[in-house]
């Protein structure tokens, strides 16, 4: 069977997009859960510095002292009946209700309210509470979206699936959360342990751990997630003013701790605390539309990717070391931070910085430049990078010094940093993340001499160059990928091995097993059963890629892809007479998308309507005349 049209490999990778948060449970998900207040029994010092996180607030009940948005009905669609807050928005059938707020989500800069519909779901409203103080321009409404009228049926109208707690962002906000949705109702039974981030979510459950230490904590299994820390110590500040890891390599348990809910990712495993990042979860590496080309953060992708390039992390540097891990307050404050590692005397001065004064004296400005989110939301980049005026320009990408100095081009920055003797090497280069992105990127420019790069780095020790490669043999032809990949749909991360299954969909293996219950991890998108459904019709099974197909077109009837796969697949199976009205709804759908109109003038070429096939080929070519293949529809076509 002929390839189908697209996949859904991108569905998961919005799993890390934060808007909202949970309601209470009945019942616990698992019953080895205490609760904070246990734990803070014997740890008053640790709980204390959690209580005043944003971990600690990131999902409260809406009660008086929770709620910080004004629902005095100054604005009348924020008001309250009783002890009850409540919204008046367009629900999804386009008509005004009132919802009311089930919980609130986050504190600092901003607050959004959860609102609570048909099925179990939980959803974002999209105008939040500018929580600084009014002196910065806070204590007000605002809008995630100003500007746009965003229409019901849209996956990012509030009611719509972009917005939807139990899919995007209930098991990274609360503690020992269970999904639960059964596609037969199209709903969820989603429960928590924890209403908030508390100890367990970090530490895993605590029931053990607490009856050891009620049987006097006698040594053996403490029953907590076990952190190994690197025998070694940080050396005296060098000749250049830099303190070193001396010891054993060091490996990194915080992160393996924080990247589940600090990266753009996709769960492919019920995950538990402390366990191999890529045994659970699959990253986005530094792909075109998340990342600038040099690397730095463009979309909302957290801190993971970034830091990856660092040469902190290559130096050894942990999250723990700059964050307190329990309240995740910085270990210091200003420049006194980066002075841990890089001697003060010599970084902390205008020989350094080349500043008199202001902003430009802090680290973080050159270093950590910021980019806002969420329209007030400012979070800094953290692959600590030597700025590059010069190259950022030629990429496209921006770059600290005239991110301040918005007078002056990229030329006058360059010759600056030139006349300081700055190095102008580039930063990401060597980091395995950026070797990885580089490897995946040959998906798109096959050929020999990618092949060759891809082959060696399969057989690399670093995980992230493994699944680079992976990813970057997507276009080749599949009795090649098999003899190249097979061992690795045994290798001991499951991000890996699910890849490797990808690229051979054909073999029956353990591996292509776990693909197919990391997809149904997220049956509630229609993604992923357009990818089920690809998967089904690589292996010849038409029924089921069809059955997939239509389930993902069942959750979404304006899920373009699925009306396109399932057009494609019709075809390939002799009932191509079936397919137009499959590939108007896809139009219907998506009336911007280039493929589908391009997959409707092929259709119309087999059906012979020339005059109609060329008129859907010209309206591809005009919204995206990158792609050759519209055009050479065209010269074609009569």
């Amino acid at each position: 069977m002929n390839r189908l049209l697209r996949l859904a490999a991108g569905c998961a990778l919005v799993v890390a997009l934060c808007l909202v948060l949970g309601r209470a449970p009945s019942a616990a998900p698992e019953n080895d859960y205490v609760g904070a207040q246990v734990c803070a029994g014997c740890h008053e010092a640790q709980a204390k510095a959690w209580a005043g996180s944003h971990h600690a607030k990131s999902m409260a009940p809406p009660s008086a002292a929770n709620v910080l948005g004004d629902f005095s009905g100054a604005d009348p669609r924020f008001f309250r009946r009783g002890a009850d807050f409540f919204v008046r928005a367009e629900g999804a059938d386009g008509k005004a209700a009132d919802f009311r707020v089930a919980a609130t989500f986050g504190v600092a800069p901003l607050q959004q309210y959860l609102l609570e519909v048909s099925g179990g779901r939980l959803q974002a409203f999209p105008v939040a509470w500018d929580s600084r103080a009014k002196s910065e321009g806070g204590q007000k409404w605002f809008s995630l979206y100003p500007g746009e009228k965003i229409q019901p049926g849209d996956p990012l109208h509030w009611t719509g699936r972009n917005a939807n707690w139990n899919f995007m962002c209930a098991e990274c906000h609360s503690t020992g959360v269970a999904k639960t949705y059964r596609f037969d109702t199209d709903s969820y039974d989603t429960r928590w342990r924890e209403q908030n981030v508390a100890c367990e979510a970090c530490h895993g459950p605590g029931a053990r751990h607490a009856a050891w230490a009620n049987n006097g904590a006698r040594g053996g299994d403490d029953g907590l997630l076990a952190v190994k820390q690197a025998d070694g110590f940080w050396n005296d500040f060098d000749a250049r003013g830099i303190r070193h890891w001396q010891g054993e390599a060091r490996n990194n348990p915080s992160e393996e701790i924080c990247a589940p809910c600090h990266a753009r990712r996709r769960p492919i495993a019920q995950a538990k605390p402390g366990a191999a990042f890529l045994d659970g979860f699959s990253p986005a590496l530094l792909d075109p539309g998340l990342y600038f080309p040099d690397g730095q953060i463009k979309d909302e992708v957290f801190e993971w990717g970034s830091f990856q390039q660092s040469r902190m992390h290559a130096a050894g540097v942990t999250c723990a070391d700059c964050h307190e891990p329990h309240g995740a307050a910085l270990r210091a404050q200003g420049n006194a931070l980066c002075g841990q590692c890089h001697a003060q005397s010599v970084f902390d001065g205008p020989q350094h910085h080349h500043h008199a004064s202001g902003p430009g004296t802090q680290c973080v400005a050159c270093h950590m430049p910021q980019r806002t989110y969420m329209q007030i939301h400012v979070r800094h980049d953290h692959s600590l990078r030597i700025p590059r005026p010069a190259a950022s320009a030629k990429l496209g990408a921006p770059d600290a010094c005239t991110a301040c100095h918005a007078d002056k081009d990229a030329a006058w920055a360059d010759a600056r940093l030139r006349g300081w003797g700055a190095r102008r090497q580039d930063e990401r280069a060597g980091s395995d993340i950026a070797e990885a992105s580089r490897l995946a990127a040959f998906a798109v420019q096959p050929g020999a001499a990618a092949l060759q790069s891809l082959v060696a780095a399969l057989r690399s020790p670093s995980p992230l160059l493994r699944l680079g490669a992976l990813r970057g043999l997507a276009p080749y032809d599949e009795s090649l990928r098999e003899k190249l990949v097979g061992a690795l749909r045994d290798d001991p991360l499951r991000a890996l091995r699910i890849e490797a299954a990808r690229l051979t969909p054909n073999a029956q293996t353990p591996a292509l097993d776990e693909w197919r219950a990391a997809e149904t991890l997220a049956a509630d998108r229609p993604e992923s059963h357009l990818n089920l459904g690809a998967l089904a019709a690589e292996r010849g099974d038409a029924a089921e890629a069809e059955n997939a197909f239509r389930r993902a077109v069942s959750l979404d009837d304006k899920f373009a892809s699925g009306w396109l796969n399932l057009a494609d697949l019709l075809r390939a199976t002799g009932r191509d007479s079936e397919a137009e009205g499959l590939l108007r709804k896809a139009l219907a759908a998506a009336p911007e998308d280039a493929d589908a109109h391009y997959a409707l003038a092929l259709w119309f070429v087999r059906q012979h309507r020339l005059a109609d096939a060329r008129a859907e080929a010209r309206e591809a070519a005009r919204l995206n005349a990158a792609d050759r293949r519209f055009a050479d529809l065209l010269r074609l076509l009569p």
